[in-house]
C-alpha cells in the first residue's frame, strides 16, 4: 500500500491510498486543477484514480470533488446525509451512497467507514491497516476499538489548546473548536496513538491549523506524550508532504 498526502489542513485535504490496484482518493478539499498538480509533481495521474470517498461535507474536504468526477469520469462515495448537505455545491457527479456501519468496496478495495464526531454523518476511513482520521472532536468509541488493529495512521493534530484560549479567535469559534464536535488537539492525538496505538509503526499528523498551531509544536507534543519509538511526520498545509509505502 501507498500513502500520499496531496493537501492535509483546515485549508484543504486530500489523501491518495493505492492498493490492490486500486487507486483511492480520501477527499478532495481543493480545487480540481490544485490537486491535480500536486499530484502530478508526486508521479501520480488522476486518470488512475478509481473513487474519490468522502469524510464529510465540508467545503476543504469536497470542493474539488464535482470537477473531478465530472472531468475524469470518478465515482464519488460518500454518506447519504453528506450528500443531502452537498450536492449543490457538488453538482452533477456519478455516486454511491454507503452507511457508516457497513464496509463498501471500491472495485476490489474493501472500505470501512468509522464514526467521527464532527457533522451528523462524519467519517473516517481504515483500508486495511490504514487509518484515517480528521475532523472529530474526541476519539469515538468506534475510533478507540479501531485503532489497535492498525499499522498505519493519519491522525488529526489540528489546533495547540493554549493557541486556541489565547488567541484571536471569536469566543463561539474557539467553544466549537475545542467541543466535542471541533476537532482533535495535539495533545488528544499524541494521547490516542501512545494509549491505543500499540501496533502502529507510522503515524501522519495532519488537518493543523494555520493560525492555532505549528509543526513544530505538533511535533514536540507527540514527543512530549508518545512514550514509545514510532515514526512519524507532520503534514504540510501548504504543499503535497509525499508519498509512504506502509
Amino acid at each position: 500500500m501507498e500513502i500520499s498526502v496531496i493537501a492535509s489542513g483546515s485549508n484543504g485535504n486530500c489523501c491518495l491510498v493505492e492498493d490492490k490496484g486500486v487507486s483511492v482518493l480520501i477527499d478532495a478539499g481543493k480545487s480540481g486543477s490544485e490537486i491535480e498538480t500536486r499530484m502530478g509533481r508526486l508521479g501520480k495521474s488522476l486518470e488512475d484514480v478509481d473513487g474519490i470517498v468522502i469524510t464529510h461535507e465540508h467545503h476543504d474536504h469536497i470542493s474539488g470533488a464535482g470537477v473531478l468526477s465530472r472531468r475524469f469520469g470518478i465515482k464519488v462515495y460518500m454518506a447519504n446525509q453528506v450528500y443531502s448537505n452537498s450536492k449543490f455545491r457538488l453538482g452533477r457527479v456519478e455516486k454511491k451512497m454507503f452507511s457508516l456501519d457497513k464496509e463498501f468496496k471500491v472495485n476490489n478495495l474493501k472500505i470501512k467507514p468509522v464514526a467521527t464526531s464532527h457533522t451528523v454523518s462524519s467519517c473516517g476511513f481504515v483500508i486495511g491497516k490504514f487509518g484515517y482520521f480528521t475532523d472529530t472532536g474526541f476519539v469515538t468509541k468506534q475510533m478507540e476499538k479501531t485503532i489497535p488493529k492498525l499499522d498505519a495512521i493519519l491522525l488529526e493534530s489540528n489546533h495547540d489548546i493554549d493557541m486556541v484560549i489565547n488567541g484571536s479567535y471569536p469566543a463561539f469559534l474557539k467553544k466549537w473548536i475545542l467541543s466535542d464536535e471541533g476537532h482533535l488537539s495535539n495533545y488528544n492525538a499524541g494521547t490516542i496513538i501512545n494509549e491505543k496505538g500499540k501496533n502502529l509503526s507510522f503515524a501522519l499528523l495532519g488537518h493543523l491549523s494555520g493560525n492555532n498551531n505549528t509543526p513544530d509544536i505538533s511535533s514536540e507534543t507527540f514527543n512530549a506524550i508518545v512514550k514509545r519509538k514510532i515514526d512519524f511526520s507532520v503534514c504540510s498545509r501548504d504543499k503535497e508532504s509525499g508519498s509512504w509505502k506502509i
